[in-house]
């Protein structure tokens, strides 16, 4: 895991200055700590490689490197920072250049099979230098050209430049986003990057607030369903997809397209075999991601994906003669009702793990929660995420470079409430109405209570002219939260799912998961960790996405394939839970007994940095009827409170939603 920044001159007489690659680089020195490298390109010119600040001493004498210059004449930048993960040595220090050919990456992720294509490319007669996946991909792309993204396994995002022919730059993000990448032109520059901080540092860069992503994230807390940010001026690069930048243009544009589109593979076949077809998937999605030259830990919140992680590695360890447990990782609270300990317990004592527990704590939200929005870039969406940035520290803490976690099951899976309302609009829309009532009557069963509500949702979805039959206070309003004043238009998927299976795909591709990945890459990052995720190896997905809907939510029931697949993997107490948690955090006893005040301050104050956002009294109306109990709690004060932080942090004393604001290019 590292970062990358790569800048393209779009006015390109003459001589310029590297300040701004070198400033963009070390913007994101958390997430490469262990080495710093720049290169410089011009069309006719040799590449060249430089060393930064904090290049290795290794690096600079098996190079011979020298110092970026102050001053030169370039078209295109690459600046690096490498997290040493695989092949510790030297020989994977980036920019890395593919000698025969000019071709030239820097490059954030994991290739998890690169010891099989680098085995597949030695007999087609390519040669290498390094142990590194790095290596790889440039003799994949010699080789293959674009075609060799779909060879790859893992989680990458990446700029590549040929200077071949007239000259081309690639960005590419893997098939589903987990690594990130951005652009954005500022200036003379075209940028592409890690993170979003590195584009606000550029000289010149100014905020345009884009008002439809601030609406979406107040409303319904969703961010990065598409490749909108918060700045109008900055996009990301979707996951499956790669950006074509021609250098030959004196004004180059970005011409963004797909190379990958989930397709699901046919199956047929009962639960059973779905079941041994899903334990040998994610088993060796596991054991794939276990390879590594440093450590790799676990978070484990005692839930049934991240049980499945590390039962699953504990196996794989003892057949490579490793007969100890991983180190987990477990955010603990003294609620007992937010605390999963008793189930994370019966994991470590099944695997013989290391166990580290991290216990987050308000005091603690209050005084690190400027620096998680420095690492975030932008508000986040619950306090779950300060949970989860507890357990990447404790993670830093106890020495673990690499971490495994269990995004992604629950987007696959049904596994958060709600999904029956999709699962029953595909039966009203095929009019299996004998199904749809033995559904009702086993989640009646397994619940004690109808699905009334689901049931709505899915005669909405199936013929939203019912929406118009039923009581005002049962209808579906688009305005959003009441107290809401903003009004844009919005980046979110309107249509409703037709399916199961439709909605679970919009759930990973464009729903709750890119946000997911995003507070994961970010938090770990921050720890200087390299996070991975086995549930998103893409043979996973594509054969979970061809599994009927009665497989994966049946009665009430879910995850079904996974739990039948994971008899006797996990403890049978696991593998029954349906108590759904995750890293929570006690963010309403927060809100309602021991930090009242503090969230009626910092909510206050969120109102006065954007009053044209809301509609102040009903703000407060809210916030007392929530804190009361007299309705229900949700996220939505954390929201507020965490937009005008993010907002007043970033705005420099100015008012980010009046228009244009520079951005502090510091931490």
């Amino acid at each position: 895991m590292c970062g990358i920044f790569s800048l393209l001159r779009c006015e390109t007489a003459g001589a310029s200055p590297t300040r701004a690659l070198l400033n963009g680089t070390h913007h994101v020195r958390h997430r490469g700590p262990d080495d710093e490298g720049y290169l410089l390109w011009s069309a006719g010119s040799p590449t060249e490689v430089f060393a930064g600040p904090d290049t290795s001493p290794g690096s600079r004498a098996e190079f011979s490197l020298r110092e970026l210059p102050a001053v030169s004449d370039w078209r295109v930048g690459f600046g690096h920072r490498r997290l040493s993960i695989v092949d510790l040595s030297p020989a994977g220090h980036q920019p890395m250049v593919h000698r025969p050919t000019g071709l030239t990456i820097i490059y954030n992720g994991e290739i998890y099979n690169h010891i099989e294509l680098r085995r597949e490319l030695q007999e087609r007669g390519h040669q290498f230098l390094s142990h590194c996946d790095t290596e790889v991909i440039l003799a994949a792309w010699a080789e293959w050209g674009p075609e060799c993204l779909h060879r790859f396994n893992g989680m990458f995002a990446f700029v590549l430049l040929d200077p071949r022919g007239k000259g081309r730059l690639h960005a590419v993000r893997d098939r589903f986003g987990v690594k990130p990448l951005y652009w954005s032109r500022v200036g003379e520059y075209l940028a592409f990057a890690s993170e979003i901080k590195q584009i606000r540092s550029l000289p010149g860069f100014a905020a345009h607030l884009d008002r439809g992503t601030t609406r979406d994230y107040l409303a319904t807390g969703l961010l990065d369903i598409s490749r909108h940010t918060f700045d109008e001026n900055i996009k990301q690069i979707l996951g499956g997809e790669r950006a074509v930048v021609n250098l030959e243009d004196a004004n180059p544009t970005v011409q963004v397209m797909r190379w990958y589109n989930l397709e699901a593979q046919p199956f047929s076949g009962s639960l059973l075999d779905a079941a041994d077809r899903f334990r040998e998937l994610l088993s060796d999605s596991v054991r794939l991601r276990l390879r590594a030259d440093v450590p790799v830990g676990s978070c484990l919140s005692g839930g049934l994906d991240s049980s499945a992680i590390v039962c699953m590695a504990r196996q794989h360890l003892d057949t490579e003669g490793e007969h100890h447990g991983q180190v987990t990782v477990t955010s603990r609270y003294p609620a007992a009702r937010f605390d999963e300990w008793h189930f994370a317990e019966q994991v470590i004592r099944m695997t013989e793990a290391t166990p580290v527990e991290v216990w987050p704590t308000i005091e603690r939200l209050q005084a690190e929660l400027d620096a998680q929005l420095w690492h975030m870039d932008d508000p986040f969406g619950s306090t779950s995420q300060f949970s989860q940035w507890c357990v990447f520290a404790g993670a830093a803490e106890a020495g673990l470079k690499v971490m495994l976690d269990g995004q992604g099951s629950d987007e696959q899976l049904a596994g958060y409430n709600g999904n029956d309302a999709a699962l029953y609009t595909g039966m009203l829309r095929r009019w299996s109405v004998v199904d749809l009532a033995m559904e009702i009557k086993g989640f009646r069963k397994r619940h004690g209570a109808i699905p009334i509500a689901q049931l709505i949702f899915a005669l909405r979805n199936a013929m939203p002219v019912t929406d118009m039959l039923l009581p005002s206070r049962l209808r579906v309003s688009p305005s959003g939260p009441e107290w809401l004043r903003l009004d844009a238009p919005s980046h979110v998927e309107t249509q409703p799912p037709r399916d199961l299976n439709d909605s679970l795909r919009r759930q990973t591709l464009t729903g709750s998961l890119p946000v997911l990945l995003r507070y994961e890459d970010r938090n770990s990052m921050a720890r200087s960790i390299e996070s991975r995720v086995p549930f998103l190896d893409y043979r996973l997905v594509e054969f979970l996405a061809g599994l009927p809907d009665s497989m994966k939510l049946r009665q009430g029931e879910t995850k079904l394939v996974l739990r039948e697949g994971l008899r006797g993997v996990v403890p049978e107490s696991i593998r029954q839970r349906r108590d759904k948690m995750g890293f929570v955090s006690p963010e309403e006893i927060w809100l309602r007994e021991t930090a009242t005040g503090w969230f009626e301050e910092m909510i206050e104050a969120a109102i006065d940095v954007a009053p044209e956002f809301y509609f102040p009294d009903r703000v407060r109306r809210m916030l007392k009827d929530m804190v009361s109990g007299a309705t229900p709690f949700n996220s939505e004060p954390w929201r507020i409170l965490c937009l005008g932080r993010w907002m007043s942090t970033i705005s420099a004393g100015n008012r980010i939603a009046e228009g244009v604001v520079p951005m502090s290019a510091t931490h």
